[in-house]
């Protein structure tokens, strides 16, 4: 009954005009969600293991996004230095190869799976990022800027210590799929996904894991 209730809130949430947004993504200040939102986020920093101070502190530089279902959160060609957390739903990132000058899947995160997510190439050099950023489902994501998330950690040796958390699964995460993604064929693939990865195979479609 709570997942029901989840999943209506956040897709009512492309009918409310009081936020900063696009037709398909929304942009909101953590004042503007109801309590029971406000609580889940909080909830969910507790888990990463962060003390309510740090919680406060890196709430207020955080930017509220809920992204609609197979919407771009972050496009080929954009300068990216966000990097994201997510709290509800799940991305596909699809990258730029230029061996094969195609577009596949590169990474997938989810909720309950590997839930720090962002554009590497683009967050440390500034450049513009060879990937993309999908919605597989309406996700809620809290975004941090690179300036100011680098100002806090320098302030708080927990957030410091929560970016390194961070970073280390991103880019692990990428390296090991990227790995099994563009080297085996798509039975091996699958074989990869349902014994390593089983949460991919039953939130992302069918259609990104088979590029």
């Amino acid at each position: 009954m709570k997942k029901k209730i989840k999943r209506n809130f956040i897709i009512n949430l492309f009918n409310n005009k009081s936020s900063s947004s696009t037709s398909n993504f929304f942009v909101f200040s953590l004042s503007t969600l109801t309590i029971w939102w406000q609580s889940t986020i909080i909830r969910v920093l507790i888990v990463v293991c962060l003390f309510f101070d740090s919680i406060n502190k890196l709430l207020e530089i955080a930017k509220v996004i809920f992204v609609k279902n197979r919407t771009n959160l972050v496009n080929i060609g954009d300068i990216n230095q966000n990097v994201y957390f997510i709290i509800e739903g799940g991305f596909v990132a699809r990258s730029f190869y230029f061996d094969s000058q195609k577009i596949a899947a590169s990474n997938f995160f989810l909720n309950d799976y590997f839930p720090f997510m962002g554009c590497i190439d683009s967050f440390f050099t500034g450049v513009k990022t060879k990937t993309e950023l999908i919605a597989v489902k309406n996700s809620m994501v809290l975004a941090f800027h690179k300036p100011a998330f680098e100002k806090l950690m320098a302030e708080n040796q927990d957030i410091l210590l929560l970016y390194i958390q961070m970073m280390t699964e991103v880019l692990r995460n990428e390296t090991e799929l990227k790995t099994v993604l563009i080297g085996s064929s798509k039975k091996d693939i699958y074989g990869y996904l349902i014994e390593k990865c089983n949460p991919i195979i039953k939130n992302v479609p069918a259609k990104y894991i088979a590029e």
